[in-house]
């Protein structure tokens, strides 16, 4: 017990601090988080995926079925919060679903993951995290584009040219061929997947000081129960049927129980959808967790 209140002293405290700075900076200045967030979605969050998945040692062990996985606990979940918000506007039900099944996977998983499960749960957690990014990009990005858009076609478009996305084939050619990129393009990328973090979590801050958070506890309580109840009761029956045991199993569970991504957030803005809701959920949600992940981490 001692030492999961450290792990979450260790690491959500620092998140709450760089989080609190962005609101003082955003009250004091009126900073806008647009621009942040815009910053983030077509240049930091690119940097990040390729970095992670250029590197062959994160293909290590049952890929197959570690993707399959943890991509079949999102489709499942958000197919869930579609067929229970069906009578609900398109914008909420692409909202919800994205805040219900895309959790904090990064800045939050992986230092969970290393705190109960060691280092060596960190190469399986990476493709727990590939499987679940790239399955609420294609989902959400889709829905949230064709909403915009309006056309399956425009909506495709947006999804294919999504950059988080667009980077990924060029990843999987240099973690295929073995390649690398020259050590001032290494570096380029490492710093801005580096900031990816810190100004994701700055710019959650800036979100907060300008949001009202109004939304009803009824909506944000069924994002909260589908992201870090339901989602790890899916992903348990699925491990199951796809063979994984130990760390493979473990890392994926936790992240399925993580909260809500601050990269809703960004994803909200940039297609202009509930930004308000998308703060209220991740902040809520991330409260809580405090709870939820001590409990499945005590049934490891």
């Amino acid at each position: 017990m001692v030492e999961l209140l450290e792990i979450f002293v260790d690491v959500l405290i620092p998140v709450a601090l760089v989080v609190g700075a962005g609101f003082l900076a955003a009250r004091k200045w009126g900073l806008d988080h647009r621009p942040m967030g815009t910053l983030a979605y077509w240049l930091l969050a690119p940097a990040f995926i390729f970095r992670l998945l250029a590197d062959p040692s994160a293909f290590e062990g049952p890929v197959a079925a570690m993707l399959g996985a943890s991509f079949l606990t999102v489709v499942i979940v958000w197919g869930l919060m579609q067929v229970l918000l069906r009578s609900a506007p398109a914008e909420r039900r692409v909202l919800d679903s994205m805040a219900a099944t895309f959790g904090n996977v990064g800045n939050l998983g992986f230092p969970i993951v290393l705190f109960a499960l060691g280092e060596t749960a960190l190469g399986p957690a990476a493709i727990h995290f590939l499987a679940v990014t790239i399955g609420v990009f294609v989902l959400g990005v889709t829905a949230s584009a064709r909403l915009r858009s309006g056309s399956p076609l425009k909506a495709l478009t947006r999804v294919i040219t999504t950059p988080a996305i667009a980077v990924a084939p060029v990843a999987f050619l240099f973690a295929g061929f073995d390649w690398e990129l020259p050590v001032f393009g290494q570096r380029a990328v490492g710093l801005l997947a580096d900031a990816m973090i810190p100004v994701m979590l700055l710019t959650l801050g800036i979100q907060l000081a300008s949001s009202q958070l109004t939304t009803g506890l009824g909506r944000i309580g069924t994002i909260g129960l589908a992201k870090l109840v339901i989602g790890p009761l899916v992903y348990l029956p699925l491990a199951l049927l796809f063979g994984l045991t130990g760390d493979v199993r473990d890392s994926g569970l936790l992240l399925a129980a993580m909260p809500t991504a601050v990269l809703v957030g960004l994803i909200s803005i940039e297609f202009d959808l509930e930004t308000e809701v998308a703060t209220a959920a991740i902040l809520v949600t991330s409260l809580v967790s405090f709870a939820t992940i001590g409990v499945v981490i005590s049934l490891l």
